[in-house]
């Protein structure tokens, strides 16, 4: 099973060029991947784990979206870091966009594949 967003071999590496990078979800890579669910739903479509297009609704924003809350309290254990995460997701839900501050996080998290690293 791939990953969808993070990592370099995930599908949005192969698809979309730009990935989170690996590790546990913390607050900063979870603003990452509000960003790029957003994104999804924007445009109305996404990835499955076979990097299949699929289409983006709202129910499947929200379960992504929610899913990160799970993934940081299995993964970091750092309950303030958790709360963090799922005030986030509930601003995101809430108001179906990031503040204005969260694009600076999103901008340090967000690795971009070059051209030299497709070819190899």
């Amino acid at each position: 099973m791939v990953n969808i967003y993070m990592g370099r071999d995930s599908c949005y590496a192969r698809r979309e060029s730009i990935y989170i990078s690996s590790g546990p979800i913390n607050f900063e890579k979870a603003v990452t991947h509000l960003y790029l669910h957003l994104r999804d739903l924007k445009r109305g479509y996404t990835y499955d784990h076979e990097c299949k297009r699929v289409a983006m609704d709202y129910k499947l924003f929200e379960a992504r979206s929610k899913y990160l809350i799970k993934l940081c309290r299995e993964h970091v254990k750092d309950e303030d870091e958790c709360k963090k995460v799922e005030e986030i997701v509930n601003y995101v839900l809430r108001k179906r966009s990031l503040p204005e501050w969260a694009l600076r996080i999103v901008e340090k998290n967000l690795v971009k594949v070059s051209s030299l690293e497709t070819f190899f």
